[in-house]
Formats: structure tokens, C-alpha cells, sequence
């Protein structure tokens, strides 16, 4: 990933809305996830092995290096907003 320093505000403010909107996608893609083993498990009353539960253990953990993105590109466009 480039420097942050040498990034316009615009740039930055791009990057911070797309990266949101990923981060969003995903977070709606496991609540899916959730509902799909919920109503599974309810509904349909089948048990599932720990190998299908996999992908909801592992999605927030590859969310980390997204939400610190993130998290450094909103202390960035802050610290232009305050030295301005």
C-alpha cells in the first residue's frame, strides 16, 4: 500500500468510502451466512458438521487488516482536517 502522506484528501476519502463499502458487503454476507445456519438448524433440524461452521469462524478474523486500513485512513484525513 502506498505512503498515506502521499495521498491527496480526495484520494483518501475514496479509499475510505470503497474500503466501508467491502467491509459492509462482507459483514452482510456473514449475517446471510448466519441466517442460513440458523434457519438449517432450526427449521430443517439437521445438525451441521464443525467443517460447514467454518466460514463464520474465519470471516472476522480476515476482517482485522480491513478495519486497521481503515482505522489509519480515518487518523490520516483527521489530522489534515485539524492542521487545516
Amino acid at each position: 500500500m502506498e505512503q498515506l502522506s502521499a495521498l491527496t484528501t480526495e484520494e483518501l476519502i475514496a479509499r475510505k468510502k470503497k474500503l466501508k463499502g467491502i467491509l459492509i458487503g462482507f459483514m452482510v454476507i456473514a449475517g446471510m451466512l448466519v441466517l442460513v445456519y440458523a434457519y438449517r438448524y432450526f427449521v430443517i433440524s439437521k445438525p451441521m458438521s464443525v467443517g460447514t461452521f467454518v466460514p463464520l469462524m474465519v470471516l472476522p478474523i480476515t476482517w482485522l487488516p480491513m478495519i486497521t486500513s481503515l482505522r489509519s485512513l480515518s487518523a490520516e484525513i483527521n489530522s489534515r482536517k485539524k492542521a487545516i
